[in-house]
């Protein structure tokens, strides 16, 4: 086995030419393994324990920050800085593997999926061979679009941060060296400040931007260039670090790096301050072993774990491609997890031997100059490729009347949730923009009942407002906001202080309908707080979750409806819902205060109904309601009188 760092998915570095630099460090491969696993665990659905798998991303921008800096700054210094040179080494090391998949998504893209599946690809593969798929997935990253986590190359998006950061620190760490005179270390320590801050502001009121975006993403490799500042020689000549600091910082690192892991999940403030464990952790761990060879660094050495640190670029590139063709007809299970494990593992050891290998060393090694040009033409071809795809989708399936209606929902655009007015959505930035005097316009001589809750609260208003003309609903709704009594910040925080202490203590309602994605942690909340608000209200009514699955219920109905196997929608819903339902109805029971068991309404008996009106879905993506969809459940619902009969296209469960 060859003994160089390899790479991961936000980290590649050419073996050869590090060891050119600095010593090999066997740790790093090891905390490459540490990183990467957790990754694919957490996308093949084993959250638990590890809820925080996501930050091996975070750990990967800290490695490159530390390698990439040192590289140049060393290169620099010494005078020997080529940049076509650093860029031939980057192009050989990154594009191969990633061209190979691009292919295989386009091929396998073209040949199964739906037409709008293949134009999502398609706009993935065009911006991930120009490196800016993670401007793309941001301008895509509305509070609705599930079809993200369905396209084959939404993991490329730290892959272009990462490319980003490589096209602007070559130049800011020569300009600060031998033109500005500036000491590198304030310049570094300068954008960490600022790239960090920024952060810190924006993730309040855009979490999409602070997770896609390189600005809010540059501190932390700019925390990995701080390593390499504080290992340079003449530093630790001077700081004559003892043994037992530098054991200390390993196994202080390693700790972050675990407990975020554990810690850690998709509700927490992230990045931002969530993610600064991972990243100190990272940095501990990389900054521990400069010197010697710790405790931490020789577990990071052990063999297994560093042939994964040498695979990790095409194991990330590979497993999530992987994942979500199989998941297209089958949702991953107890027995084809691992197989899909063993496979993702399997195909990454033949790209890295036969793809990543050949073009690193030889044969395939060219000049400088030689390999820009291949990269040119790769990138024509591959952007040829990405506007070809829909084309001969086109030529190669043909869809009914029926299915192409279900299949325009997909591209389904929720107006009738009031996003921006009455449901605030990730740009607003303050409480003012909720527009409170129409939102909250109190009827007289009609009953007024408050729909408050997230999106599952704002989908549901309107069913409620068109099924029952002589009661006027009022609405206050926000992103992820559970309205329940506790510590919310941000948007949410703010619209449910208003509501709680000015809104309803100085209104009369007749009714307030407390509705969200609920979470078996907030059932004692609920409780807590329908209680406090029955002291300002006649009743209190909690809805219940929806039925929920793990794709877009069009997309599925559509890929049904082609194999006429309805299976392939009933194999995709979340059992655990029916549980949620069933736990909260039990919790509510005997308080006094109202529930709508809304799964009970969508799955009566043995079947769940997915159509109504005539193949209209009944809902827009995996769990929130079309316009038609509100309509029935709303008429359903046993609050004011007769409900109607259950008229709808149903799916056995």
């Amino acid at each position: 086995m060859q003994k160089t760092d390899a790479t991961s998915p936000s980290l590649r570095m050419d073996g050869v030419y590090e060891r050119s630099m600095m010593r090999y460090r066997s740790d790093i491969d090891g905390l490459r393994a540490l990183a990467i696993l957790p990754v694919i665990f957490f996308h093949y659905g084993l959250k638990h324990p590890f809820n925080g798998g996501f930050v091996g991303v975070d750990v990967f921008f800290v490695i490159s920050g530390f390698l990439i800096t040192r590289h140049i700054n060393d290169a620099v210094e010494q005078g020997q800085f080529d940049i076509l040179d650093f860029y031939n080494r980057r192009i050989r090391r990154i594009l191969p593997a990633l061209f190979s998949v691009l292919v295989v998504c386009f091929g396998v893209s073209t040949l199964t999926q739906t037409p709008p599946e293949v134009y999502d690809t398609s706009r993935g593969i065009l911006w991930s061979i120009l490196f800016a798929s993670n401007i793309f997935f941001y301008s895509q990253s509305s509070y609705f679009d599930s079809s993200l986590q369905v396209n084959p190359l939404l993991h490329t998006w730290s892959l272009s941060v990462e490319e980003q950061f490589y096209i602007v620190i070559p130049f800011l760490i020569y300009f600060s060296k031998k033109v500005l005179k500036i000491p590198l270390k304030f310049i570094i320590f300068s954008l960490l400040a600022l790239s960090f801050s920024a952060c810190l502001v924006e993730i309040f009121h855009d979490k999409p931007a602070t997770f896609y975006l390189p600005q809010y993403r540059a501190w932390e490799f700019l925390l990995g260039s701080v390593v390499m500042l504080a290992t340079q020689p003449a530093v630790l000549a001077r700081s004559r670090v003892t043994t037992p600091v530098l054991e200390s910082s390993g196994a202080v690192g390693l700790v972050f790096i675990l407990a975020s892991l554990f810690a850690l999940n998709n509700k927490s403030l992230f990045p931002g301050p969530g993610a600064l464990g991972p990243c100190l952790g990272a940095a501990l761990v990389l900054y521990s072993g400069s010197q010697q060879r710790t405790v931490v660094a020789a577990a990071l050495s052990y063999r297994p774990l560093r042939f994964i640190g040498l695979v990790s670029y095409s194991l990330y590139l590979w497993h999530w491609p992987i994942w979500v063709f199989f998941s297209m007809y089958d949702r991953p299970g107890l027995w084809t997890v691992p197989l899909l494990l063993g496979a993702a593992f399997g195909v990454s050891v033949l790209s890295w031997r036969f793809i990543e290998q050949p073009f690193r060393t030889r044969p395939f090694r060219l000049s400088a100059k030689s390999t820009i040009g291949a990269m040119g033409g790769v990138m024509v071809f591959t952007v040829l490729l990405a506007f070809a795809g829909s084309r001969l989708n086109a030529t190669a399936w043909h869809y009914s009347p029926a299915e192409q209606k279900v299949m325009s929902y997909m591209a389904y655009k929720p107006t009738t949730m009031r996003t921006g007015t009455c449901f605030i959505d990730r740009k607003t930035e303050d409480i003012e923009a909720y527009k409170a005097a129409h939102c909250l316009d109190v009827q007289a001589g009609q009953p007024n009942y408050l729909v408050l809750g997230d999106s599952h609260a704002a989908d549901r208003w309107y069913g409620l407002q068109q099924s029952y003309p002589n009661i006027h609903f009022l609405q206050a709704t926000a992103p992820s906001c559970e309205p329940v009594l506790g510590e919310n910040g941000g948007q949410c925080g703010a619209l449910l202080h208003y509501i709680f202490e000015d809104f309803v203590p100085s209104h009369h309602l007749d009714g307030i309908i407390l509705s969200a994605n609920w979470l078996e942690q907030d059932f004692n909340n609920i409780v807590k707080t329908a209680q406090m608000l029955r002291n300002y209200t006649d009743r209190v009514i909690v809805l219940g979750p929806s039925p929920e699955y793990d794709q877009l219920l069009p997309l599925l109905l559509v890929r049904a409806m082609v194999k006429n196997d309805m299976d392939l929608v009933f194999n995709h819903i979340l059992q655990d819902r029916k549980k949620r339902d069933q736990m909260l109805a039990a919790r509510l029971k005997g308080t006094g205060i109202e529930y709508v068991s809304v799964y009970n309404i969508l799955c009566p008996g043995t079947v769940c109904l997915t159509t109504v009106s005539e193949n209209v879905p009944v809902l827009f993506d995996a769990d929130h309601f079309t316009a038609e969809g509100s309509v029935f459940l709303a008429k359903n619902m046993p609050l004011f009188g007769q409900t109607h009969s259950n008229a709808g296209d149903a799916l056995p469960h």
